[in-house]
């Protein structure tokens, strides 16, 4: 496995996380002051110790896969609107950075009657959203209209069993000190979406997760 030394962790990072999307693999490893680190897809810093046993926790991932519905679903207006307006409330922070000079990270869902309405994968306006009819959690089957979900989208509909859960933001490498710390899992696999918590939380070097209820107030 080859590791990239690099001699400054903020200056370079950039140029390391570029080739690791022009690769298409899910890690890239760098060195930096006798560190070693993971960078991933949504530009995660993971440090590890041991590149082969960090790579072996990951080799049995089962990963989720898209499946492009051709009708066209109902969008309750009021769902929508919310939806927008936790897009406006969290704006600021959703689009501070923007990822290979082309993708904001991060993404915001509302349950609806017919699923959820989410942003889409690889953004790059936060206006733009698609409706996730449903998840099969047995065959690892996103059911969306129009176009491609986040890759949060399964972690979303399991949060969304919650019956008291109206709304859910993510904010990409945000963390909240007073939420409880998840470990890492690549997202979109079974891995990172069956997670069994009922309250906001953080994903550990991915960022923070708040769920609300209808009234708006954060669980």
């Amino acid at each position: 496995m080859e590791i990239i030394e690099v001699n400054n962790l903020e200056n370079d990072i950039d140029g390391c996380y570029n080739d690791l999307l022009s690769s298409k693999k899910q890690f890239k490893f760098i060195k930096y002051d006798g560190k070693c680190y993971a960078i991933t897809k949504e530009k995660s810093i993971i440090p590890i110790d041991d590149v082969d046993k960090f790579l072996n926790g990951f080799k049995d991932d089962i990963y989720y896969k898209t499946i492009l519905l051709n009708e066209t679903p109902y969008i309750n207006e009021d769902d929508l609107n919310l939806y927008y307006s936790y897009i406006e409330k969290y704006k600021e922070v959703l689009t501070a950075k923007k990822y290979n000079d082309k993708y904001y990270f991060g993404c915001v869902a509302i349950k609806t009657d017919n699923g959820f309405i989410t942003t889409i994968r690889g953004k790059e306006d936060l206006n733009d959203f698609t409706i996730v009819k449903s998840v099969d959690h047995d065959k690892h089957i996103i059911y969306v209209y129009n176009k491609k979900a986040t890759l949060n989208a399964p972690l979303i509909d399991y949060l969304f069993k919650n019956a008291n859960v109206k709304a859910m933001v993510h904010l990409h490498e945000m963390k909240d000190n007073n939420l409880p710390i998840l470990e890492y899992a690549i997202p979109g696999t079974v891995r990172d979406s069956k997670r069994r918590i009922r309250t906001s939380f953080n994903i550990k070097y991915h960022g923070a997760v708040y769920l609300f209820d209808r009234k708006g107030n954060i669980l």
